[in-house]
């Protein structure tokens, strides 16, 4: 076993295949799951035995996310159409149909009214809660959408499809706003940095890719991979990002991020069907989910023993020194780029904070501990105004 990462638990989650699983972002202890046998499942993080089981729904789970309170859940099912539960209550608070084909993605906006969905039908869809409805539906991807994610301020959104293009739509104006097309296969994972105007993507084509959302155009991109990569996430306390593959975690530091270039640091892995996963700060542990038929894995990964010259106060070669808070010009600010080889990138609008959740209990730091050798850790068992005004989400909520 690799002593930078270890299996937390592994345990049978339904009676069939496990299509989807989602960390709750808010305390990184609750975990959903959805399944060919038409259930979601409500998980604790070390805890072999479900919380709750949610019935009721018509066709296979294929997508689900949590509101940023870990009050409600959206479910995206096989037949198109998505489930909202209330959690407190074990209780569907409604359906909401408009998808022809299979629902794939589901994403909450940051202020939690309103919610994403992709689908087999290529389009994207954004639903206000409170009405029941959807309000806005956006077309122009030539493939299934297979990943959703909202900018920290809540005026765009990005999507991820199948056609190998990244679609980043404006959700003020109610329009596409740009067109990344870089990847040369599906894409698999979009991330937008928490603070700075950057988008990390990944593909099947196996690489990872680093877009200025100020210019639209690549600043940086990974050496090749032996598989596609499954989930890209910014690393913030160390000013990098990271890249996961079946095979390998990766860490590439932002600053003098160009491309193709090897990583600062790889941590060998062995967990296929990656779903999802979160770095838990301070401890510099990171939980990853993967699925594999009905097996559910439970995974943490050390990210502290790497060597690194990344300083956490700001950066190497000055990087931590970015402009003042600003907002990119509209169609994209080329003009803006300053230079050949240096990246400067601009903030994204300051924000007052969210509420930082639940601190992880004691309980749950043991879990992050790396075990002793002896002992296996296995456990069997348009929109306008109301989307514009955002929050940046603190380190706590990432």
């Amino acid at each position: 076993m690799n002593k930078r990462v270890w299996k937390l638990q592994d345990f049978v989650a339904h009676s069939g295949d496990v299509l989807c699983a989602r960390l709750g972002e808010k305390s990184g202890q609750v975990l959903a799951t959805g399944g060919d046998d038409k259930r979601v499942n409500i998980w604790k993080v070390g805890k072999p035995n479900a919380m709750m089981s949610l019935t009721g729904h018509s066709t296979s789970v294929e997508c689900l996310v949590f509101d940023k309170h870990e009050e409600v859940l959206v479910v995206g099912c096989g037949g198109g159409s998505m489930q909202v539960w209330n959690l407190e209550y074990q209780k569907m608070a409604g359906t909401l149909a408009g998808h022809r084909a299979a629902c794939t993605s589901v994403e909450f906006h940051p202020y939690g009214e309103f919610f994403a969905s992709g689908s087999a039908d290529t389009n994207l869809k954004v639903w206000d809660l409170r009405r029941k409805s959807c309000i806005q539906t956006y077309k122009g991807h030539t493939g299934m959408i297979d990943s959703i994610r909202f900018s920290p301020h809540g005026r765009w959104v990005a999507t991820g499809a199948r056609d190998g293009k990244v679609k980043i739509w404006d959700l003020t104006a109610g329009k596409i706003m740009q067109t990344l097309a870089v990847h040369k296969g599906p894409i698999t994972t979009v991330a937008f940095h928490p603070k700075e105007y950057l988008l990390a993507t990944g593909s099947t084509d196996r690489t990872m890719q680093l877009w200025s959302l100020e210019t639209f155009q690549v600043v940086g991109s990974s050496e090749l991979y032996s598989s596609p990569v499954q989930v890209v996430k910014f690393y913030v306390e160390e000013q990098a990002v990271l890249s996961a593959s079946q095979d390998s975690l990766r860490l590439y530091p932002l600053d003098g991020f160009a491309g193709p270039v090897p990583p600062q640091d790889t941590i060998e892995v062995d967990w296929r069907g990656l779903q999802d996963m979160r770095l838990c700060f301070p401890e510099e542990k990171l939980i990853a989910i993967t699925a594999e038929r009905s097996q559910l894995g439970i995974w943490v990964a050390d990210l502290q023993k790497h060597e690194t010259g990344i300083s956490k106060c700001g950066g190497v070669n000055g990087y931590g020194r970015l402009h003042t808070a600003s907002r990119p010009p509209a169609g994209g600010a080329a003009a803006h780029h300053q230079g050949q080889g240096q990246r400067q990138v601009s903030r994204h609008p300051p924000a007052e904070e969210p509420d930082a959740g639940d601190p992880l209990g004691p309980e749950f730091s043991d879990y992050l501990a790396e075990p002793e050798p002896e002992h296996d850790q296995t456990v069997h068992g348009g929109i306008g105004s109301g989307l514009g005004r955002g929050h940046v989400p603190s380190s706590s909520d990432r």
